[in-house]
């Protein structure tokens, strides 16, 4: 078993998880899950096993919302939280929303309601995976990411060093960021990923499977 811990790369839905996963994996860190959103039934929808988390030393696992999953007891891990502007989270979320479900409405009304439900959760789902209290933490925000990407990659990279990672591959995390706005994307960004190559090692997902980044 490694002797490095952890990495759990966790947020709310729509703050930059998948991308950051995306580029842990570039770097050189083994990823649980499949490119390019690093997400699965165990550790995404509830039926996660807390003794699994035994064997994922030296591996970054991708968790949302954890404070909804039985996660229990952990093994020395770091935690890179990840946080986003709320309004743009909020509006962000509906969108991924309305795709699965018809007649989503996105107001005004329905956009501050989520916002109090992501500034609520956040405490709770923070202490879910000790971030900030019993855990070394990164706060990183997905603004950072996309505007300040070279610095936002070095910083990550020095945490991870510090923690026991080595011979990173700074660069290729870097490259994995696309200069955009940070404002909710109009359109969805996952299926833009699929256009293009997976990493060696990652098969694509199934064509038209909407995922969360």
């Amino acid at each position: 078993m490694s002797s490095l811990p952890a990495v759990v790369v966790a947020g709310l839905g729509r703050c930059g998880t998948s991308l950051m996963m995306q580029m842990l994996y570039a770097g050189g860190v083994p990823c649980v899950g499949e490119w390019p959103a690093f997400e699965s039934s165990a550790s995404m929808f509830g039926s996660f096993d807390p003794n699994a988390f035994a064997a994922l030393r030296g591996q970054a696992i991708k968790l949302l919302g954890p404070a909804e999953l039985p996660i229990g007891d952990m093994p020395k891990h770091i935690v890179i939280w990840l946080d986003r502007e709320p309004h743009e989270q909020a509006k962000s979320q509906l969108k991924m929303v309305s795709l699965m479900f018809s007649g989503v409405a996105t107001n005004r009304r329905s956009i501050r309601s989520m916002v109090a439900g992501i500034r609520a959760d956040r405490p709770s789902n923070m202490a879910a995976v000790g971030a900030k209290s019993r855990c070394p933490t990164l706060l990183m925000s997905f603004e950072r990411l996309l505007t300040q990407p070279t610095e936002a990659a070095e910083t990550i990279a020095a945490f991870l060093q510090w923690h026991g990672y080595e011979q990173l591959n700074v660069a290729a995390m870097r490259r994995q960021i696309r200069r955009r706005s940070p404002t909710c994307y109009p359109g969805m960004m996952e299926i833009d990923l699929l256009d293009t190559p997976a990493p060696i090692g990652h098969e694509r997902p199934s064509p038209g499977r909407p995922e969360a980044i």
